[in-house]
Protein backbone atom coordinates (compact mmCIF):
# COMPACT_ATOMS: atom_id res chain seq x y z
CA UNK A 1 0.00 0.00 0.00
CA UNK A 2 1.34 3.74 -0.92
CA UNK A 3 0.78 5.50 2.61
CA UNK A 4 0.72 8.84 0.74
CA UNK A 5 -1.61 8.46 -1.88
CA UNK A 6 -4.82 5.51 -0.59
CA UNK A 7 -7.49 7.41 1.03
CA UNK A 8 -10.29 5.82 3.18
CA UNK A 9 -13.32 6.58 0.77
CA UNK A 10 -15.86 8.28 3.45
CA UNK A 11 -17.78 10.99 1.69
CA UNK A 12 -21.12 9.96 1.99
CA UNK A 13 -19.96 9.87 6.06
CA UNK A 14 -20.85 13.39 6.96
CA UNK A 15 -23.98 13.88 4.49
CA UNK A 16 -24.97 10.37 6.58
CA UNK A 17 -24.28 12.29 10.03
CA UNK A 18 -26.46 15.20 9.71
CA UNK A 19 -29.44 13.95 7.50
CA UNK A 20 -29.46 10.37 9.27
CA UNK A 21 -31.27 10.32 12.53
CA UNK A 22 -29.76 7.11 13.70
CA UNK A 23 -26.22 8.10 14.60
CA UNK A 24 -25.58 4.26 15.14
CA UNK A 25 -26.16 3.22 11.70
CA UNK A 26 -24.03 5.81 10.49
CA UNK A 27 -21.58 4.72 12.89
CA UNK A 28 -21.59 1.47 11.56
CA UNK A 29 -21.52 2.87 8.14
CA UNK A 30 -18.05 4.30 9.20
CA UNK A 31 -16.69 1.55 11.19
CA UNK A 32 -17.30 -0.78 8.17
CA UNK A 33 -15.84 1.71 5.60
CA UNK A 34 -12.60 1.43 7.84
CA UNK A 35 -12.83 -2.28 7.80
CA UNK A 36 -12.97 -2.23 4.42
CA UNK A 37 -10.40 0.00 3.61
CA UNK A 38 -7.78 -1.86 5.64
CA UNK A 39 -9.46 -5.44 3.94
CA UNK A 40 -8.40 -4.00 0.57
CA UNK A 41 -5.25 -1.98 1.36
CA UNK A 42 -2.55 -4.70 3.19
CA UNK A 43 -4.69 -4.88 6.13
CA UNK A 44 -3.72 -1.63 7.59
CA UNK A 45 -4.34 1.64 8.11
CA UNK A 46 -1.64 4.34 8.76
CA UNK A 47 -1.70 7.27 11.60
CA UNK A 48 -0.99 9.48 8.28
CA UNK A 49 -4.39 8.37 6.40
CA UNK A 50 -6.39 9.01 9.81
CA UNK A 51 -5.20 12.25 10.36
CA UNK A 52 -7.06 13.28 7.38
CA UNK A 53 -10.80 12.48 9.12
CA UNK A 54 -12.58 13.80 12.00
CA UNK A 55 -12.61 12.56 15.44
CA UNK A 56 -15.67 10.98 14.73
CA UNK A 57 -13.78 8.82 12.24
CA UNK A 58 -10.71 8.59 15.17
CA UNK A 59 -13.49 7.61 17.93
CA UNK A 60 -15.00 5.06 15.55
CA UNK A 61 -11.37 3.52 15.11
CA UNK A 62 -10.63 3.47 18.69
CA UNK A 63 -14.01 1.81 19.38
CA UNK A 64 -12.69 -0.97 16.81
CA UNK A 65 -9.81 -1.64 18.62
CA UNK A 66 -11.62 -1.70 22.00
CA UNK A 67 -13.68 -4.75 20.31
CA UNK A 68 -10.01 -6.12 18.80
CA UNK A 69 -11.11 -5.86 15.40
CA UNK A 70 -8.22 -3.77 15.03
CA UNK A 71 -4.69 -3.41 16.65
CA UNK A 72 -2.26 -0.72 17.34
CA UNK A 73 0.93 -1.64 15.81
CA UNK A 74 4.62 0.05 16.57
CA UNK A 75 6.93 -1.17 14.30
CA UNK A 76 9.97 0.55 12.90
CA UNK A 77 8.99 3.29 11.09
CA UNK A 78 5.51 5.05 11.33
CA UNK A 79 2.75 3.40 13.25
CA UNK A 80 -0.34 1.93 12.05
CA UNK A 81 -3.84 -0.16 12.85
CA UNK A 82 -3.74 -3.72 11.53
CA UNK A 83 -7.07 -5.31 10.96
CA UNK A 84 -7.03 -8.71 13.10
CA UNK A 85 -8.32 -12.07 12.37
CA UNK A 86 -11.87 -11.29 14.40
CA UNK A 87 -12.04 -8.09 11.87
CA UNK A 88 -10.80 -9.76 8.79
CA UNK A 89 -13.98 -12.75 9.32
CA UNK A 90 -16.68 -10.38 9.32
CA UNK A 91 -15.99 -10.51 5.58
CA UNK A 92 -16.17 -14.27 5.40
CA UNK A 93 -15.01 -15.25 2.05
CA UNK A 94 -14.16 -11.49 1.18
CA UNK A 95 -11.67 -11.92 3.42
CA UNK A 96 -8.69 -10.74 1.15
CA UNK A 97 -10.17 -9.45 -2.05
CA UNK A 98 -13.19 -8.52 -4.03
CA UNK A 99 -16.12 -6.35 -3.51
CA UNK A 100 -18.77 -6.97 -0.38
CA UNK A 101 -22.17 -7.80 -1.66
CA UNK A 102 -24.95 -5.91 -0.16
CA UNK A 103 -26.22 -8.84 2.03
CA UNK A 104 -22.59 -9.70 3.25
CA UNK A 105 -22.35 -6.24 4.05
CA UNK A 106 -25.61 -5.72 5.75
CA UNK A 107 -24.81 -8.66 8.36
CA UNK A 108 -21.82 -6.52 8.85
CA UNK A 109 -23.52 -3.40 9.77
CA UNK A 110 -25.96 -5.49 12.06
CA UNK A 111 -22.74 -6.90 13.86
CA UNK A 112 -21.27 -3.41 14.16
CA UNK A 113 -24.71 -1.97 15.18
CA UNK A 114 -24.39 -4.57 18.07
CA UNK A 115 -20.94 -4.04 18.93
CA UNK A 116 -21.55 -0.38 19.86
CA UNK A 117 -24.61 -1.11 21.65
CA UNK A 118 -22.85 -3.37 23.70
CA UNK A 119 -19.35 -1.41 23.89
CA UNK A 120 -18.31 -1.34 27.44
CA UNK A 121 -15.89 -2.31 29.64
CA UNK A 122 -15.91 -5.15 32.34
CA UNK A 123 -14.03 -4.13 35.54
CA UNK A 124 -11.38 -6.43 34.54
CA UNK A 125 -10.65 -4.87 30.79
CA UNK A 126 -10.86 -1.36 33.11
CA UNK A 127 -8.08 -3.07 35.56
CA UNK A 128 -5.93 -4.59 32.30
CA UNK A 129 -5.54 -1.18 31.16
CA UNK A 130 -4.68 0.50 34.02
CA UNK A 131 -1.60 -1.85 34.30
CA UNK A 132 -0.35 -1.38 31.23
CA UNK A 133 -0.34 2.30 31.19
CA UNK A 134 1.04 2.28 34.88
CA UNK A 135 3.65 -0.43 33.87
CA UNK A 136 4.37 1.86 30.56
CA UNK A 137 4.47 5.28 32.24
CA UNK A 138 5.22 4.65 35.41
CA UNK A 139 5.25 7.10 37.88
CA UNK A 140 2.13 8.14 37.05
CA UNK A 141 -0.55 9.84 38.89
CA UNK A 142 -4.26 9.30 39.15
CA UNK A 143 -4.85 12.43 36.38
CA UNK A 144 -2.66 10.67 33.95
CA UNK A 145 -4.23 7.09 33.92
CA UNK A 146 -7.56 9.33 33.50
CA UNK A 147 -6.50 10.74 30.82
CA UNK A 148 -5.52 7.80 29.02
CA UNK A 149 -8.93 6.30 29.36
CA UNK A 150 -10.27 9.59 27.95
CA UNK A 151 -7.90 9.90 25.11
CA UNK A 152 -8.31 5.92 24.24
CA UNK A 153 -11.67 5.28 24.73
CA UNK A 154 -13.39 8.42 25.30
CA UNK A 155 -17.05 7.12 24.94
CA UNK A 156 -17.10 3.11 26.34
CA UNK A 157 -19.39 2.51 29.14
CA UNK A 158 -17.50 1.27 32.57
CA UNK A 159 -14.26 4.46 32.04
CA UNK A 160 -15.69 7.13 33.79
CA UNK A 161 -14.12 8.76 36.40
CA UNK A 162 -15.36 6.92 39.60
CA UNK A 163 -15.16 3.74 37.73
CA UNK A 164 -11.23 4.45 37.47
CA UNK A 165 -10.69 5.72 40.86
CA UNK A 166 -12.94 2.41 42.29
CA UNK A 167 -10.20 0.29 40.40
CA UNK A 168 -7.35 1.98 41.30
CA UNK A 169 -8.40 1.69 44.80
CA UNK A 170 -9.19 -2.46 43.96
CA UNK A 171 -5.66 -3.02 42.30
CA UNK A 172 -3.80 -1.00 45.34
CA UNK A 173 -5.83 -2.84 47.85
CA UNK A 174 -5.23 -6.88 45.69
CA UNK A 175 -1.58 -5.47 45.67
CA UNK A 176 -0.70 -5.00 41.73
CA UNK A 177 -0.13 -1.93 42.29
CA UNK A 178 1.07 0.59 44.84
CA UNK A 179 2.22 4.44 45.52
CA UNK A 180 5.91 5.71 44.97
CA UNK A 181 7.72 7.27 47.36
CA UNK A 182 8.15 10.40 46.07
CA UNK A 183 8.32 13.47 48.39
CA UNK A 184 6.57 17.05 48.12
CA UNK A 185 4.28 15.78 45.94
CA UNK A 186 0.58 16.63 45.92
CA UNK A 187 -0.47 14.00 44.51
CA UNK A 188 1.54 10.47 44.76
CA UNK A 189 2.03 8.64 41.39
CA UNK A 190 1.60 5.10 41.21
CA UNK A 191 4.13 2.23 40.12
CA UNK A 192 3.76 -1.49 39.35
CA UNK A 193 4.30 -3.98 42.57
CA UNK A 194 6.13 -7.42 41.48
CA UNK A 195 2.73 -8.42 41.87
CA UNK A 196 1.37 -6.36 39.44
CA UNK A 197 4.80 -7.37 36.89
CA UNK A 198 3.93 -10.54 36.49
CA UNK A 199 0.22 -9.22 35.40
CA UNK A 200 2.04 -6.94 32.66
CA UNK A 201 3.92 -9.46 31.53
CA UNK A 202 1.26 -11.77 31.06
CA UNK A 203 -1.08 -11.57 27.26
CA UNK A 204 -4.45 -10.48 27.56
CA UNK A 205 -6.27 -13.37 27.95
CA UNK A 206 -4.01 -14.36 30.46
CA UNK A 207 -4.61 -11.36 32.62
CA UNK A 208 -7.85 -11.23 32.28
CA UNK A 209 -8.86 -14.44 33.48
CA UNK A 210 -6.39 -13.40 36.55
CA UNK A 211 -8.00 -9.77 37.21
CA UNK A 212 -11.76 -11.12 37.14
CA UNK A 213 -11.13 -12.93 40.51
CA UNK A 214 -12.88 -10.01 42.54
CA UNK A 215 -15.97 -9.76 39.90
CA UNK A 216 -16.95 -13.26 39.85
CA UNK A 217 -16.26 -13.47 43.92
CA UNK A 218 -18.89 -10.65 44.58
CA UNK A 219 -21.27 -12.07 41.69
CA UNK A 220 -21.32 -15.71 43.52
CA UNK A 221 -21.90 -13.83 46.89
CA UNK A 222 -24.92 -11.76 45.54
CA UNK A 223 -26.40 -14.88 44.51
CA UNK A 224 -26.00 -17.22 47.35
CA UNK A 225 -27.74 -14.11 49.45
CA UNK A 226 -30.76 -13.99 47.27
CA UNK A 227 -30.98 -17.36 47.71
CA UNK A 228 -30.97 -17.06 51.35
CA UNK A 229 -33.70 -14.38 50.82
CA UNK A 230 -36.20 -16.67 48.99
CA UNK A 231 -35.59 -19.25 51.81
CA UNK A 232 -36.65 -16.73 54.16
CA UNK A 233 -39.78 -15.57 52.13
CA UNK A 234 -43.37 -16.17 54.04
CA UNK A 235 -47.09 -15.26 54.06
CA UNK A 236 -46.20 -11.48 55.43
CA UNK A 237 -49.57 -9.81 55.31
CA UNK A 238 -50.88 -11.72 58.15
CA UNK A 239 -47.86 -11.36 60.07
CA UNK A 240 -48.01 -7.34 59.57
CA UNK A 241 -51.41 -6.99 59.82
CA UNK A 242 -50.66 -8.94 63.60
CA UNK A 243 -47.91 -6.37 64.35
CA UNK A 244 -49.99 -2.89 63.06
CA UNK A 245 -53.10 -3.66 64.73
CA UNK A 246 -52.98 -6.04 67.85
CA UNK A 247 -50.35 -3.70 70.20
CA UNK A 248 -52.52 -3.50 73.91
CA UNK A 249 -52.42 -0.35 76.03
CA UNK A 250 -48.36 -0.13 77.33
CA UNK A 251 -46.73 2.83 79.21
CA UNK A 252 -43.86 4.07 77.53
CA UNK A 253 -40.77 2.05 77.63
CA UNK A 254 -42.61 -1.20 77.26
CA UNK A 255 -44.16 0.52 74.43
CA UNK A 256 -40.66 1.85 73.12
CA UNK A 257 -39.19 -2.30 73.07
CA UNK A 258 -42.14 -3.31 71.43
CA UNK A 259 -40.94 -1.35 68.38
CA UNK A 260 -38.14 -2.36 68.36
CA UNK A 261 -38.85 -5.99 67.81
CA UNK A 262 -41.90 -4.79 65.27
CA UNK A 263 -38.98 -3.04 63.76
CA UNK A 264 -36.72 -6.20 63.48
CA UNK A 265 -39.48 -8.09 61.88
CA UNK A 266 -40.20 -5.71 59.23
CA UNK A 267 -36.41 -5.45 58.72
CA UNK A 268 -36.03 -9.07 58.30
CA UNK A 269 -38.78 -9.64 55.74
CA UNK A 270 -37.47 -6.58 53.54
CA UNK A 271 -40.59 -3.91 54.91
CA UNK A 272 -37.79 -1.23 55.25
CA UNK A 273 -39.90 1.52 55.21
CA UNK A 274 -42.46 0.44 58.20
CA UNK A 275 -38.93 -0.67 59.75
CA UNK A 276 -37.95 2.74 59.82
CA UNK A 277 -41.01 4.20 60.98
CA UNK A 278 -41.00 2.22 63.99
CA UNK A 279 -37.52 2.98 64.83
CA UNK A 280 -38.06 6.37 64.43
CA UNK A 281 -40.79 6.38 66.58
CA UNK A 282 -39.07 4.22 69.25
CA UNK A 283 -36.30 6.98 69.26
CA UNK A 284 -38.88 9.41 69.78
CA UNK A 285 -40.30 7.51 73.02
CA UNK A 286 -36.69 7.16 74.50
CA UNK A 287 -36.07 10.61 74.25
CA UNK A 288 -39.33 11.48 76.16
CA UNK A 289 -38.22 8.89 78.57
CA UNK A 290 -34.80 9.73 78.89
CA UNK A 291 -34.21 5.81 78.17
CA UNK A 292 -30.37 6.08 76.67
CA UNK A 293 -30.19 2.11 75.66
CA UNK A 294 -33.56 2.43 73.91
CA UNK A 295 -31.79 5.42 71.92
CA UNK A 296 -29.04 3.71 71.31
CA UNK A 297 -30.59 0.57 69.83
CA UNK A 298 -33.53 2.64 67.50
CA UNK A 299 -30.06 4.49 66.38
CA UNK A 300 -28.88 0.67 65.51
CA UNK A 301 -32.09 0.28 63.64
CA UNK A 302 -32.30 3.46 61.75
CA UNK A 303 -28.55 2.58 60.55
CA UNK A 304 -29.89 -0.93 59.60
CA UNK A 305 -32.52 0.01 57.28
CA UNK A 306 -29.95 2.90 55.71
CA UNK A 307 -27.65 -0.12 54.80
CA UNK A 308 -30.04 -2.52 53.48
CA UNK A 309 -31.44 1.08 50.90
CA UNK A 310 -27.94 1.14 49.78
CA UNK A 311 -27.26 4.36 51.77
CA UNK A 312 -23.91 3.45 53.08
CA UNK A 313 -23.52 7.12 53.99
CA UNK A 314 -26.60 7.45 56.11
CA UNK A 315 -25.86 3.72 58.04
CA UNK A 316 -22.44 4.94 59.08
CA UNK A 317 -23.91 8.58 60.37
CA UNK A 318 -26.55 6.48 62.63
CA UNK A 319 -23.99 4.03 63.78
CA UNK A 320 -21.30 6.26 64.69
CA UNK A 321 -24.30 8.16 66.80
CA UNK A 322 -25.35 4.98 68.24
CA UNK A 323 -21.49 4.23 68.91
CA UNK A 324 -21.01 7.51 71.08
CA UNK A 325 -23.98 6.04 73.50
CA UNK A 326 -22.87 2.75 73.72
CA UNK A 327 -19.44 3.55 75.00
CA UNK A 328 -21.09 5.40 77.68
CA UNK A 329 -23.24 2.58 78.43
CA UNK A 330 -20.33 0.53 78.37
CA UNK A 331 -22.10 -2.31 76.17
CA UNK A 332 -20.04 -4.40 74.67
CA UNK A 333 -22.09 -6.60 73.24
CA UNK A 334 -23.56 -3.42 71.31
CA UNK A 335 -20.54 -1.87 70.33
CA UNK A 336 -19.38 -5.38 68.75
CA UNK A 337 -22.36 -5.19 66.20
CA UNK A 338 -21.74 -1.47 65.58
CA UNK A 339 -18.11 -2.47 64.82
CA UNK A 340 -19.39 -5.29 62.44
CA UNK A 341 -21.54 -3.27 60.73
CA UNK A 342 -19.37 -0.33 60.09
CA UNK A 343 -17.14 -2.67 58.69
CA UNK A 344 -19.46 -3.87 56.51
CA UNK A 345 -20.38 -0.13 55.46
CA UNK A 346 -16.32 0.43 54.54
CA UNK A 347 -16.50 -3.49 52.88
CA UNK A 348 -19.30 -1.84 50.28
CA UNK A 349 -17.03 1.37 50.10
CA UNK A 350 -13.90 -1.21 48.95
CA UNK A 351 -11.85 -0.17 52.32
CA UNK A 352 -11.51 -3.53 52.87
CA UNK A 353 -8.50 -2.96 55.07
CA UNK A 354 -10.16 -0.81 57.09
CA UNK A 355 -13.23 -3.27 57.20
CA UNK A 356 -10.46 -5.78 58.37
CA UNK A 357 -9.46 -3.38 60.99
CA UNK A 358 -13.28 -3.14 62.46
CA UNK A 359 -14.19 -6.58 62.07
CA UNK A 360 -11.07 -7.72 64.26
CA UNK A 361 -12.34 -5.08 67.01
CA UNK A 362 -15.52 -6.23 67.04
CA UNK A 363 -14.27 -10.24 67.65
CA UNK A 364 -12.66 -8.66 70.88
CA UNK A 365 -15.70 -7.50 72.15
CA UNK A 366 -17.60 -10.68 71.22
CA UNK A 367 -17.19 -12.25 74.16
CA UNK A 368 -19.00 -15.70 74.82
CA UNK A 369 -21.59 -14.91 72.43
CA UNK A 370 -20.97 -17.57 69.53
CA UNK A 371 -23.57 -16.08 67.01
CA UNK A 372 -21.96 -12.80 66.96
CA UNK A 373 -18.61 -14.46 66.98
CA UNK A 374 -19.57 -16.34 64.17
CA UNK A 375 -20.65 -13.54 62.06
CA UNK A 376 -17.36 -11.64 62.64
CA UNK A 377 -15.37 -14.67 61.31
CA UNK A 378 -17.20 -15.14 58.53
CA UNK A 379 -17.07 -11.27 57.73
CA UNK A 380 -12.99 -11.44 58.64
CA UNK A 381 -13.10 -14.34 55.80
CA UNK A 382 -15.08 -12.26 52.66
CA UNK A 383 -11.99 -9.44 53.45
CA UNK A 384 -9.12 -11.69 53.20
CA UNK A 385 -10.73 -13.70 50.45
CA UNK A 386 -11.33 -9.83 48.47
CA UNK A 387 -7.09 -9.92 49.27
CA UNK A 388 -6.76 -13.00 47.70
CA UNK A 389 -5.41 -14.45 50.83
CA UNK A 390 -7.62 -17.58 50.42
CA UNK A 391 -5.60 -19.91 53.13
CA UNK A 392 -7.01 -17.51 55.74
CA UNK A 393 -10.40 -16.89 54.63
CA UNK A 394 -10.68 -20.54 54.44
CA UNK A 395 -9.41 -20.67 58.06
CA UNK A 396 -11.59 -18.28 59.40
CA UNK A 397 -14.66 -19.95 57.58
CA UNK A 398 -13.73 -23.03 58.84
CA UNK A 399 -14.18 -21.40 62.48
CA UNK A 400 -17.24 -19.69 61.94
CA UNK A 401 -18.72 -22.80 60.62
CA UNK A 402 -17.92 -24.65 63.42
CA UNK A 403 -19.58 -22.29 65.24
CA UNK A 404 -22.88 -22.32 62.99
CA UNK A 405 -23.13 -25.69 63.34
CA UNK A 406 -23.17 -25.49 67.01
CA UNK A 407 -25.82 -23.21 67.25
CA UNK A 408 -27.23 -25.45 64.30
CA UNK A 409 -28.01 -22.23 61.89
CA UNK A 410 -28.86 -23.97 58.86
CA UNK A 411 -29.51 -21.03 56.21
CA UNK A 412 -25.71 -19.60 57.95
CA UNK A 413 -24.10 -22.83 57.45
CA UNK A 414 -25.02 -23.15 53.68
CA UNK A 415 -23.53 -19.84 52.93
CA UNK A 416 -20.06 -20.82 54.49
CA UNK A 417 -19.88 -24.08 53.04
CA UNK A 418 -20.81 -22.05 49.63
CA UNK A 419 -17.90 -19.73 50.02
CA UNK A 420 -15.70 -23.02 50.99
CA UNK A 421 -16.17 -24.60 47.87
CA UNK A 422 -16.23 -21.55 45.93
CA UNK A 423 -12.43 -21.09 47.05
CA UNK A 424 -12.25 -24.98 46.47
CA UNK A 425 -12.98 -24.24 43.00
CA UNK A 426 -10.82 -21.50 42.19
CA UNK A 427 -7.75 -23.26 43.50
CA UNK A 428 -8.39 -25.82 41.05
CA UNK A 429 -9.40 -23.96 38.42
CA UNK A 430 -5.58 -20.95 39.00
CA UNK A 431 -3.76 -25.00 39.27
CA UNK A 432 -5.43 -26.22 36.29
CA UNK A 433 -4.47 -23.45 34.01
CA UNK A 434 -0.95 -22.84 35.63
CA UNK A 435 -0.45 -26.59 34.71
CA UNK A 436 -1.53 -26.43 31.00
CA UNK A 437 0.62 -22.66 30.61
CA UNK A 438 3.21 -24.26 31.59
CA UNK A 439 3.88 -27.13 29.63
CA UNK A 440 2.14 -25.04 26.95
CA UNK A 441 5.94 -23.77 27.17
CA UNK A 442 7.60 -26.76 27.47
CA UNK A 443 5.90 -29.81 27.28
CA UNK A 444 5.27 -32.94 24.66
CA UNK A 445 2.28 -33.00 22.96
CA UNK A 446 0.68 -35.70 24.68
CA UNK A 447 1.28 -33.40 27.88
CA UNK A 448 -0.40 -30.47 26.41
CA UNK A 449 -3.11 -32.80 25.10
CA UNK A 450 -3.66 -33.90 28.65
CA UNK A 451 -3.37 -30.96 30.42
CA UNK A 452 -5.86 -29.20 28.08
CA UNK A 453 -8.14 -32.20 28.22
CA UNK A 454 -8.09 -31.77 32.22
CA UNK A 455 -8.94 -27.89 32.32
CA UNK A 456 -12.15 -28.61 29.76
CA UNK A 457 -13.23 -31.07 31.57
CA UNK A 458 -13.07 -28.85 34.72
CA UNK A 459 -14.75 -26.21 33.28
CA UNK A 460 -17.63 -28.08 31.72
CA UNK A 461 -18.32 -29.65 34.94
CA UNK A 462 -17.88 -26.08 36.75
CA UNK A 463 -20.58 -24.90 34.18
CA UNK A 464 -23.01 -27.69 34.77
CA UNK A 465 -22.82 -27.20 38.59
CA UNK A 466 -23.88 -23.56 37.78
CA UNK A 467 -20.22 -21.81 39.36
Amino acid sequence: MQTSNNHIKMESFSENMTSDNDNGNAEAELMFQLLDFARLHGRKITEEQMEQYDEKAQTALKKLIAREYFRKVKKKGPEFYSITSKGLNLFKDKRKRGTVLEDLKEQILEKLRDTIGELGMKPWEVMFHIIHVIGNRQPIPTEGVIQYFEGQFPDLKGTSKPNIYRNLQRLRMKGYIEYAKILFKDQSPYILSEKGKEIFKMTKADAAQKLRTVEEWDTALKKILQRIDEEKKEDEEALFYTLDYSIPQLNGQQLMWVLYTRGNVYELKGALDKAEEAYLRMEGISEEVKDHKGRAYALKGLGNVAFKQGKNAVAEQYYKRCQRIAHHLQDNLLLSDLLNNLGSCSYLDDDVDGALELFEKALELTGDDKSRKASTLYNEGLCYARKEDLEKAKELWFESLSLYKTLQEKTEIKRVQHNLREIDRKEKRDYLEDNYRKVKQMGTTEEIKKAYIALVRFTMDDLKGGG
